[in-house]
């Protein structure tokens, strides 16, 4: 009896055995199908994908049938949700509970509801930092003066006219953030748009022929991610604001980044400065040229990014540049200062209640 070739991978009996599977498979068709459905259907279904446009009947209906058949979909909608989600179970990627509706974006409206904007008092008037025990001084006289700027604004004011931002980089924003920029889900910048859109109406004095520009990432880093997060809001903003300001305009390449800077995280102020020096240019200077631009970007941390990018929009010529972001981080003392507020139980202006804050941070 001769003896199978030995090898170090047992290739012969790996390969024996395979030409049996698919002898018997190809006499049995059913068997094949039915394996072949099986390896198409490993993944699971989270959230709907975007829909496909198809004719819609109902827009050529008469305004009475169109309101009945209106209100048949609303009908059949919860149903249709209660159903899809008994199929195709999934939690909300923020606070973990059950989806009850089917959606794009793998959030529960809970969360949405939840997300609370800053309040606009307290806060630098240049660059919206929260001004903490320090907005308080004593004059010679004994009475309380409120101050306007914050330190770092008094020492160097920025070039750009203000900065605003919806609320303040913690909680649910946050992790909302971290759930479009590190974990790529694109659909929740929707949502986030609207929310940037909303903190773009507390610019004052804002001019009514606006360029909105968005800071971008390098090269590298949009094909790592496969998109910009901050273009994604822009979009979002632009398609709501659009609306009441027919002077708006979007040009999302107009500025560039020509170097790469990596992760600003951890980084000092002077280091972020240093960092981004000469990091982006113009690419469209005929879009910035003699225009008032609004910068978006998604958080406002120390001003860095948006300082440089504003001077490099005005060295190109730009008339104007104000700043608005989703969310803006606080400086350490004052983030040491609310938490021993929240602590003691008292209600600190532009934050989140501690409950809220201690579930989600």
């Amino acid at each position: 009896m001769a003896k199978e070739p030995t090898t170090a991978s047992g290739s012969y009996r790996e390969n024996t055995r395979n030409s049996s599977d698919r002898l018997f498979l190809s006499r049995n068709p059913l068997i094949l199908h039915s394996a072949e459905s099986n390896a198409a259907q490993v993944g699971r279904c989270v959230f709907s994908k975007p829909r496909r446009q198809f004719p819609d009947r109902a827009s050529s209906l008469p305004p009475s049938e169109m309101a009945t058949w209106r209100a048949v979909v609303r009908v059949l909608r919860s149903p249709l949700d209660a159903a899809g989600c008994a199929v195709f179970p999934s939690p909300c990627r923020i606070c973990n509970q059950p989806l009850l509706h089917l959606s794009q974006s793998p959030v529960c409206a809970e969360c949405w509801r939840n997300l609370h904007q800053q309040s606009t008092e307290n806060l630098c008037a240049l660059c919206g930092e929260h001004l903490g025990w320090g907005d308080l001084r004593f004059s010679a006289n004994s009475s309380v003066e409120t101050r306007t700027l914050c330190d770092l604004c008094e020492r160097a004011r920025p070039a750009f006219q203000q900065a605003v931002a919806y609320g303040v980089y913690e909680g649910r924003l946050r992790a909302l953030i971290h759930l479009l920029k590190y974990e790529r889900v694109a659909p929740v910048a929707v949502p986030l748009g609207k929310l940037l859109a909303e903190s773009i109406g507390l610019l004052k004095d804002l001019p009514a022929e606006l360029t909105l520009v968005v800071v971008p990432l390098h090269g590298s880093k949009k094909r790592e991610r496969g998109f910009n997060q901050t273009a994604l809001l822009a979009e979002s903003a632009f398609r709501v604001l659009r609306g009441n300001r027919p002077g708006m305009k979007l040009a999302q390449e107009a500025l560039g980044r020509q170097r790469s800077t990596g992760s600003q995280s951890g980084l000092t102020a002077r280091q972020r400065r240093l960092n981004l020096r000469g990091a982006f240019f113009v690419a469209e200077p005929a879009s910035v040229r003699g225009q008032s631009i609004l910068l978006l970007d998604d958080i406002y941390t120390t001003g860095a990014t948006a300082r440089e990018c504003t001077r490099t929009l005005l060295a190109a010529g730009a008339a104007a540049v104000y700043v608005a972001t989703l969310a803006r981080s606080q400086r350490e003392g004052v983030a040491h200062w609310s938490s021993a507020v929240i602590g003691s139980g008292a209600q600190v202006p532009g934050r989140e209640p501690a409950s809220e804050v201690s579930v989600f941070s």
